[in-house]
């Protein structure tokens, strides 16, 4: 298409744009709650640092299987400037954050021993969202998990695997909430 066609059609597309939404904080219910979520591959980076092991997914895009050839290595880089984005949770106003866990970051092999700094991660994650007020939600599993779980076991087709996310989720309830925070679904 050529620039001249393009910009028609986009000048054409905005002048038929409905108005602004224009609704208010007031137009929803009182329980209704405003939050920003995100996934760990694509959020966090630093997938090699601090005793984060290769993921599925590093796999995966470094393989070049992304269409536009990214991976998340840097990512939105939420590793490093996670106290930047609660601010701007702040800023906007935003009530809750629902967040994933990095199962190669928290329990690197993906069944030993917890990453003292992975566990660091989130738990000033956790400490900065609650010191601003803002609700913790956290997806234990979010499409990503340890690669040797994959060369090992073949992933989710294998029943063996299911102990290996029993021990993150425990890992979760033990370590993780140190502030008395629960997982909705465990209680």
């Amino acid at each position: 298409m050529d620039s001249v066609a393009f910009f028609s059609l986009l000048l054409l597309s905005a002048a038929a744009a409905p108005p602004a939404l224009g609704f208010t904080r007031a137009d929803f219910p009182r329980d209704f709650v405003f939050g920003a979520a995100t996934s760990a591959y694509q959020y966090e980076g630093a997938v090699a640092e601090d005793g984060r092991n290769p993921s599925i997914w590093d796999t995966f895009t470094h393989a070049g299987k992304m269409a536009d050839k990214s991976v998340g290595d840097v990512a939105a880089d939420g590793y490093h400037k996670y106290k930047d984005d609660v601010k701007l949770m702040v800023d906007m106003n935003l009530e809750a954050y629902r967040f994933s866990i990095s199962w190669s970051r928290l329990i690197p092999d993906g069944r030993g021993a917890v990453n003292p700094k992975g566990l660091e991660y989130y738990n000033n994650l956790i400490d900065a969202l609650v010191q601003h007020g803002i609700q913790v939600h956290i997806m234990i599993y979010q499409l990503e998990y340890p690669q040797i779980l994959e060369d090992e076991y073949g992933g989710w087709l294998s029943p063996r695997i299911v102990g290996r996310f029993h021990s993150i989720r425990r890992c979760l309830l033990q370590g993780v909430w140190r502030q008395g925070l629960l997982l909705d679904y465990d209680r």
